[in-house]
């Protein structure tokens, strides 16, 4: 099955190179994830302000960082993600 290839930081240009920035600073990284969304920054850059808002403590949410930060690498092992 062919997968489509991830964007990165040295080949990001223009909207993808700005996008990335303000992942590294929301987020301190930019997820493999949107590393292959960059393909499409239109819908990448919605998905930054809903990410950040939803991993950040406060900002509405119940749970804070620690135990948001437990239930991604749960889902990822039960998923059997290999990171």
């Amino acid at each position: 099955m062919s997968r489509t290839p991830m964007i990165s930081h040295e080949d990001a240009t223009g909207e993808v190179e700005r996008l990335y920035k303000h992942a590294d600073i929301l987020l301190s990284r930019t997820p493999n994830s949107w590393r292959v969304m960059a393909h499409q920054p239109f819908v990448t850059k919605f998905m930054l302000p809903l990410t950040s808002t939803l991993l950040r403590q406060g900002m509405g949410s119940v749970l804070d960082t620690k135990t948001k930060e437990l239930a991604i690498i749960k889902t990822s092992q039960i998923n059997d993600c290999s990171y």
